[in-house]
């Protein structure tokens, strides 16, 4: 299965188990599926594009999808969206989409500003899960504080998953950037004499 078609079955599902009636239903009592699909969304939206299209489609997309990402975080929408099925699925749509500006921006940055993407990400995303885990009914009180508590440590384990992964893919290309550097050295003089 080559990358492309596995990428485009991955974002499909995503969205699949996001957007049902079963879990939609769940996101009136429940905020984990709620801020799983806040994930997925984004997610689905940022490989499709990045892995995909290849280029941008909007200039600033990158700060778009910042912004719709913290919008739809910012209690007063995220307690709307729980709450009101249409104000929900306009914020599905935006996430989907604000993911997708942003894997579509993410081909042209820098090194360093990803690096910047990732750090400020793990830190928005630190303090949040920090707040749910610590003193939830300060975000939301539409949710029982407990499930919250709960929302908390799974938002921090899979920020923390989806870095580690991050790192790995990083360091695993450049060691084997390394191995063909050397490779191409040790072609060029097999027998050199330091």
């Amino acid at each position: 299965m080559n990358k492309s078609f596995f990428i485009i079955i991955l974002s499909i599902f995503l969205i699949i188990i996001t957007v049902n009636p079963f879990t939609e239903e769940l996101m009136y009592n429940n905020p984990i599926p709620y801020m799983l699909a806040h994930y997925s969304l984004f997610a689905s939206g940022i490989l499709l594009s990045y892995y995909m299209l290849k280029r941008e489609i909007l200039r600033g997309g990158v700060f778009i999808g910042i912004i719709i990402a913290l919008i739809w975080h910012y209690p007063f929408f995220f307690d709307m969206g729980a709450r009101i099925l249409w104000i929900r699925i306009i914020e599905e749509i935006t996430l989907f989409l604000g993911g997708f500006m942003l894997g579509s921006s993410l081909q042209k940055l820098k090194k360093n500003y990803k690096i910047l993407l990732l750090v400020l990400w793990m830190i928005g995303d630190t303090f949040l899960s920090s707040v749910l885990m610590i003193n939830p009914s300060s975000y939301t009180t539409i949710y029982n504080a407990q499930e919250l508590e709960y929302l908390g440590i799974i938002m921090f384990l899979m920020m923390n998953l989806i870095a580690v992964y991050i790192l790995l893919t990083y360091i695993n290309k450049m060691l084997n950037e390394e191995k063909d550097i050397v490779n191409e050295d040790y072609q060029r003089n097999p027998y050199a004499k330091d």
